[in-house]
């Protein structure tokens, strides 16, 4: 039901759904990161960052990105294989403070994965 809500046509189901997604990535200790990823939801996150019309739905995806990204490296590379980088980096210069903050942990976390990845955010 989680993965359906976030193809829903209802932005508010879209929205409750990355942030359950979101609070599951936060758990701690062994986040389900690799369980999430085999659900194939990393791209509909990484369209969540283009949201321009919903600061909240763009901040959570973000948030769960990120959590994905902090895992292992087969973890980042699949967030970086989804294109999020590029977008990332765009929303340094969001007028929401908050996702600006996320893009940089964000971005931060997929730099920090190894050198190959940190070249990769530097040339973006």
């Amino acid at each position: 039901e989680m993965v359906q809500d976030l193809y829903s046509d209802q932005v508010q189901k879209q929205l409750e759904s990355t942030q359950k997604f979101r609070k599951l990535l936060s758990r701690e200790p062994n986040p389900p990161i690799d369980e999430v990823i085999q659900t194939g939801i990393i791209p509909r996150f990484v369209e969540f960052l283009r949201t321009t019309d919903n600061a909240m739905l763009q901040f959570e995806a973000a948030w769960a990105l990120t959590n994905i990204a902090s895992g292992t490296s087969l973890q980042t590379r699949q967030v970086i294989e989804a294109g999020a980088v590029p977008i990332f980096v765009s929303l340094l210069l969001s007028e929401q403070e908050d996702v600006q903050e996320q893009a940089i942990w964000a971005l931060g976390n997929i730099a920090g994965d190894s050198p190959d990845c940190r070249n990769y955010v530097l040339n973006q």
